[in-house]
């Protein structure tokens, strides 16, 4: 009998000795939460932990303009993300070709930066870039750098058809010839970025011959519905191939559209094998081209053409 007491008591004893070992961690948890920022869930009134970080995204495309160069800072844990939030407005941003210094402006409506409008990117060029701008603290200056080198021409052995027709059954899928597209592969290069863009998402009568009132439609496909950008006009991929047919899930509507394939340098293809064209929300900091900062600064030389999708019924 004494023995059953003496073990109640111990247990009881223990069992208090345990409740104060946990209401001292979650003390500990708690004071840990408060001193690294993570105490604000609990009603802390100011963050602590913003690190203050900077990110460029630039890629140069083979005789077109140098425009839509991002300069970005990160913001608070408490602020919404915006591109007009997020913008450097103030650098000193320049793209040196060769020994020739192109100086870049900030363009307000786009929160991006642009040389003059009658600069073209040059193939097999060597581009260094570089972003000079005071930090938050208006006092510790930053420079960013970033070098690319540009791609040969891409051209077209077999371009797009002008027109293709969407299958009546896509269950019953040929393999047509006339799908199939190819281009000139360039040294250096190993992997291709394909992608589609809708031109016109309303309009598709008013490119027949003779034109009608017929409106544009979606193609529907139950496996998309729930994807993050179910509703973005483009859809592209990456591929180490340079010939290939054309897949109809490439298109999400009918009508016109613009197919491109894009030969990348290491750069922006490291960039859209972590993002596909921005789709995901991640990025490897490793895997960057940006030295004192995040991001990327890369190049890659085009082909396009145009062609018009038929509906497979009205």
């Amino acid at each position: 009998m004494r023995f059953c007491i003496k073990a109640k008591d111990c247990t009881t004893l223990c069992t208090r000795f345990r409740n104060a070992l946990n209401l001292l961690f979650a003390a500990f948890a708690l004071t840990a939460c408060e001193a690294s920022g993570f105490g604000d869930f609990f009603g802390s009134p100011e963050i602590k932990d913003y690190i203050e970080d900077y990110a460029v995204q630039g890629l140069l495309i083979v005789g077109e303009p140098m425009e839509d160069v991002r300069l970005m800072r990160s913001l608070r844990i408490d602020t919404a993300f915006t591109l007009e939030g997020a913008a450097v407005r103030d650098a000193e941003v320049r793209i040196f070709e060769n020994d020739r210094a192109i100086a870049l402006t900030f363009d307000p409506t786009t929160f991006t930066y642009k040389a003059p409008s009658d600069v073209r990117v040059k193939a097999n060029t060597t581009y260094r870039f570089e972003a000079s701008f005071l930090k938050l603290d208006r006092t510790t200056r930053l420079t960013l750098r970033g070098t690319t080198t540009t791609p040969d021409q891409i051209r077209w052995i077999r371009a797009p058809k002008d027109t293709l027709q969407y299958p009546q059954d896509t269950t019953r899928l040929p393999s047509p010839d006339s799908l199939i597209i190819s281009w000139t592969p360039i040294t250096g290069i190993t992997d291709y970025i394909f992608s589609t863009e809708c031109l016109d998402t309303l309009g598709y009568g008013t490119y027949l011959r003779p034109p009608t009132s017929e409106k544009n439609r979606r193609i529907e496909r139950f496996f998309e519905i729930r994807l993050p950008r179910y509703n973005e006009t483009v859809r592209s991929g990456i591929r180490a191939v340079t010939l290939t047919p054309v897949i109809w899930t490439a298109f999400k509507w009918f009508g016109v559209h613009e197919l491109r394939i894009y030969a990348p340098d290491i750069h922006w293809a490291n960039w859209f094998r972590q993002t596909n064209l921005a789709q995901n929300p991640r990025f490897n900091y490793r895997l960057g081209s940006i030295e004192g900062g995040l991001g990327v600064f890369g190049s890659a030389s085009i082909a396009k053409h145009r062609t018009f999708l038929y509906k497979n019924q009205p």
